[in-house]
């Protein structure tokens, strides 16, 4: 089973977890432009994992688990 950091959180950046983290750590920029530093687009379809990681960094602590549920979730559609 991968780990939830290798796994791919957007598809349209080719981005995983920890990329996206390190990327989100290191911007001081709001959600819709730092979103825009890791998936290269404007498209919604990874905004749910996204966003929670967003959140979770800005709060301090990530929940690997809630963001390995909402990546499954956005894959299973």
């Amino acid at each position: 089973m991968e780990t939830v950091q290798a796994k791919i959180i957007c598809e349209c950046g080719n981005k995983t977890v920890a990329e996206a983290e390190d990327i989100l750590r290191t911007t001081d920029l709001p959600y819709k432009k730092a979103k825009k530093l890791v998936t290269g687009c404007n498209k919604t379809c990874c905004r749910r994992p996204l966003m929670a990681l967003f959140k979770m960094i800005e709060f301090g602590e990530i929940d690997y688990e809630e963001i390995d549920f909402l990546i499954e979730q956005k894959n299973a559609t």
